[in-house]
């Protein structure tokens, strides 16, 4: 046993058991600590003094809650319905982001478990078991009793107040921080704590550096044995007294803002968090109002809120982020502000305050022995810490904005302590040392709410049955919907509480930004493809999405699309990544095989759909890039050979045949003139029909390339095997041109293929705006001509490798 660290060893300073807690600071912090410290010393009659001055209104602010806080309330005996009474408060079982990762786009994080725990696992093991073979496994928010709650505005109970949900506590609200500050002050007086209003002016500690006494402006002084810090970021005793560094941002670079708003019409029992382009909200809905958080950068807030169509009440505040080294020293320990902050997310700071308080009442000295107690409460709350600051990063490194904001805050490193969890979840399917309130399931639903699925499912649940996992998983969503519709209304679950609710105003709303379609909504038109989305989504890396129409036949075809992913995004062996996904989609065999080799040594693997007569067809490409680009930067060489740039596989998931097989050669051709001089050497040699018009509109397009094109075209030729297929493809992403560059050549082709010119010129006018992409036209696969057009190529995720499609040649 280590001297000093034993029973009856004293290390300099320390004396018999304290009886005296002095509270500094009288904010949220410091009142939560006195009414809870007070009745869990009342049988060893401690008393516990507040030190500080009545604290300033919050003015609209408002705090989110969660399941600790109801517990915490239940533990204590207190009345959830008088407290929501007299804060205006509303329930709250979830969190709701909205345009977050990137716009358009939102999932649930929800209070609470996620359905059963079948083996003692998180049920996402078994829903990313099924939604990585390709089965029917839904959104991960569906089996959230509390997200299918509050999307359906309903409250934690039914009728007679029973439900899971309030059984277990699963569940917190939303409450007017002022309200909340005048009932923590009042309860802490009933129950004997004695305050000091006053600010501090001056401190005492002994001759081996603890604090002994604090005196106040008004020459009071108030000695304790314990001291604790509750008095914001700028910590009073630990800070300015003891010394104690900061780490992290001294000031964040960011500010907040808090607005007041008419009250929520749909009652939703959730904290809403949207993203804008200068930063976040959040709306925490009460009883009487809304009460609205805007993040922002530092100096921006104002703006954003105008930008909003808000009128800002106050001056924005700055966000103070980082912690203390060590938030107990000496005899002071600090707690909230004082002892560390986090970004105001998901209700993460209110449940730091309460986790150090119960690890203080944990280790609170009892003896003469200080030096363990403190080691474990270190450590504790710094790992804490350290975890509410990995769930922000968690939020923020997964985001696929662009605006500076958000690249400002993309660009931070991960902590490796996420950096790691992250790994071994993309690796291994699993989430280890989840602690605090951001646990396992809610790292879990952020993960999936971004598209963010790992490698392969978790190995226990890789032993289930997908086809038991999938009715698993189906009785599991049926159970949760029949127990949602039991639940009363949160309207109604208010008006037991509060009475009468106000009527929304109609004139003052917060405006959201406007948001773009989603595209790739756009993709799921027919079932197959979105069977061949969802395969791509499920790899949850970037990829490139590009939409394109087709005439042929006196037809137009409009529901084609081509998906873009590096061989990178595939995973350490992309061979096994394209043979799965291959024969997911029907395509077994020989050609599944070896498309599968071949993309060991490509480059870009392309995975495309469309819906025509035939109907629907699939197609793979592997695509060799690598070698093109180096040949096209060494420049001409005599005798140049084309280089084969993709083998295309293609076929019907309908049909039991061989794929068509077609090959795509760069002939070395590099200018426009050499383009247009190669095509009237050859086309012509093809069928009549099929030369004039595929050679008019490559003629008529080159033109235009050269007359307002910033760059150069790229040429490819495609031949089938078996098969008549003599046809161009022509790159255009690199001339910077939109659609509205060929409409009208475009118009006039699809006309000379039988297309209704209406219908054409409406297909066309819709993607106007779009990049130019491919033209592409000749003799196709079934004999027919045809001609093409692939434009608004997009990138869905962070860093988007289209290939070919964005080489700049």
């Amino acid at each position: 046993m280590r001297p000093g660290h034993g029973t009856g060893h004293r290390t300099p300073g320390e004396r018999d058991g304290p009886r005296r807690v002095v509270i500094v600071g009288a904010g949220l912090a410091g009142l939560l600590a006195a009414a809870i410290l007070k009745p869990a010393l009342r049988r060893a009659q401690w008393r516990v003094d507040l030190v500080g001055p009545r604290p300033r209104s919050a003015g609209p602010a408002a705090v989110a809650t969660g399941p600790d806080f109801t517990r915490l309330l239940r533990g204590a005996g207190l009345d959830e319905a008088v407290l929501m009474r007299r804060c205006a408060g509303t329930y709250r079982l979830a969190s709701r982001f909205e345009d977050w990762f990137e716009a358009g786009t939102g999932h649930w994080l929800p209070l609470g478990p996620t359905g059963p725990r079948p083996n003692g696992l998180d049920l996402f093991h078994y829903w990313v078991r099924v939604a990585l073979a390709g089965g029917q496994a839904g959104a991960y928010g569906d089996y959230a009793l509390n997200a299918r709650l509050a999307a359906e505005a309903r409250g934690p109970s039914g009728p007679d107040g029973a439900s899971p949900v309030v059984e277990a506590g699963d569940y917190g609200v939303h409450l007017d921080r002022d309200a909340l500050l005048g009932f923590l002050r009042d309860l802490a007086r009933a129950e004997g704590v004695r305050w000091s209003e006053g600010r501090v002016g001056g401190v005492r500690r002994d001759a081996f550096g603890r604090v002994t006494a604090v005196d106040l402006e008004d020459g009071r002084r108030v000695a304790g044995d314990l001291f604790l810090d509750c008095s914001g970021a700028a910590g009073r005793l630990i800070g300015t007294e003891l010394g104690e560094p900061w780490l992290g941002e001294t000031a964040g670079g960011r500010e907040g803002m808090w607005l007041s708003l008419p009250p929520d019409p749909a009652w939703t029992p959730a904290t809403a968090y949207r993203g804008v382009a200068a930063g976040w909200t959040a709306r925490l809905p009460l009883a009487d109002r809304t009460a609205c958080h805007l993040v922002a950068g530092s100096g921006e807030a104002a703006a954003l809120a105008r930008g909003l169509g808000l009128e800002a009440a106050g001056a924005a505040a700055p966000l103070r982020l980082g912690h203390r080294a060590a938030p107990w020293r000496e005899n002071v320990v600090a707690i909230g502000a004082a002892a560390g902050t986090v970004a105001p997310l998901a209700g993460l700071d209110l449940s730091l305050i309460l986790a150090a308080i119960a690890a203080l009442i944990d280790y609170l000295p009892r003896g003469p022995v200080e030096a363990p107690l403190r080691r474990a409460y270190t450590t504790r709350m710094g790992r804490l810490q350290a975890a509410a600051r990995d769930a922000v990063a968690l939020h923020e490194g997964l985001v696929r904005r662009s605006e500076p904001f958000w690249a400002r805050a993309r660009a931070a490193p991960l902590p490796d302590s996420l950096a790691d969890r992250l790994d071994l979840y993309e690796a291994a399917g699993c989430i280890e040392e989840a602690l605090g309130a951001f646990d396992e399931t809610a790292y879990l639903h952020t993960l999936a709410g971004a598209g963010h699925l790992p490698q392969r499912a978790f190995a226990p649940a890789e032993l289930a049955s997908r086809h038991e996992s999938e009715r698993f998983l189906a009785a599991v969503r049926d159970r949760t919907a029949r127990l949602a519709d039991a639940m009363m209304p949160h309207a109604q679950h208010l008006a037991r509480i509060h009475g009468a609710l106000p009527e929304p105003a109609a004139t003052a709303a917060l405006r959201p930004e406007p948001v773009a379609p989603d595209p790739l909504a756009l993709l799921r038109r027919s079932e197959h493809g979105a069977r061949l989305l969802d395969r791509v989504l499920a790899l949850g890396q970037p990829f490139g999405s590009e939409g394109s129409i087709k005439a042929a036949g006196g037809r137009l075809q409009a529901d084609r699309f081509l998906l873009s992913l590096h061989r990178t995004a595939l995973g350490l062996d992309p061979g096994r990544t394209v043979g799965r996904i291959a024969a997911e989609l029907g395509l077994a065999g020989p050609a599944g095989a070896e498309a599968a080799a071949a993309i060991q040594g490509a480059d870009i693997l392309h995975l495309g759909f469309e819906d025509g007569p035939g109907g629907p067809l699939y197609k793979l490409y592997v695509e060799w890039s690598a070698e093109a680009d180096r040949r096209w930067r060494a420049g001409p060489e005599p005798g140049e050979r084309p280089v084969l740039v993709h083998r295309a596989y293609k076929w019907s998931p309908l049909k039991a045949a061989d794929p068509v097989v077609t090959l795509y050669h760069w002939p070395c051709l590099r200018s426009p003139d050499e383009i247009a001089r190669h095509l009237d050497r050859h086309l012509e040699q093809g069928a009549e029909a099929t030369g004039a018009i595929a050679l008019g509109l490559a003629r008529e397009v080159l033109g235009i390339v050269r007359a307002r094109g910033r760059g150069l075209p790229h040429y490819l030729e495609a031949r089938e095997e078996p098969g008549p297929r003599l046809s161009y493809d022509l790159n255009l992403y690199a001339t910077g041109l939109t659609v509205a560059a060929v409409e009208e050549a475009m118009a006039r082709a699809f006309a000379a293929l039988g297309v209704p010119p209406a219908e054409a010129g409406a297909a066309l006018a819709a993607r106007r705006g779009e990049t130019l992409g491919h033209v592409a036209a000749g003799l196709g696969r079934d004999g027919v001509p045809f001609v093409t057009l692939y434009s608004g190529v997009r990138a869905q995720g962070a860093h988007g490798h289209l290939g070919s499609q964005g080489q700049e040649r």
